[in-house]
């Protein structure tokens, strides 16, 4: 009867033992997957980042080149000096 009890310790034992084994296992993959999730996130965030940098440069060049364009048609007389304020206001307005 004792041996029966002892190979019954000894395999508790083994079971505990592999399961510890496949919970460090489990452990780590999951680790593993949450770094690679954060990687992908802070990818994205740049990504996104970059996106909005490249969104905003053609607008200021755009309001840029609206200005220059009011200045001229003001300078050769097509626009008066309060439709040239006017104007110059709204496109400073969205900046």
């Amino acid at each position: 009867m004792r041996g029966r009890w002892a190979a019954a310790a000894i395999g508790a034992g083994v079971a505990r033992s592999r399961a510890s084994a496949a919970a460090d296992q489990q452990a780590q993959a999951y680790q593993a997957q949450q770094q690679q999730a954060q990687k992908q996130i802070e990818a994205q965030q740049r990504q996104i980042e970059a996106l909005q940098q490249q969104k905003q440069r053609p607008q200021q060049e755009d309001l840029t080149q609206k200005l220059q364009k009011y200045a001229d048609l003001k300078q050769k007389g097509l626009l008066t000096e309060e439709e040239f304020l006017k104007l110059k206001t709204d496109l400073l307005s969205k900046m």
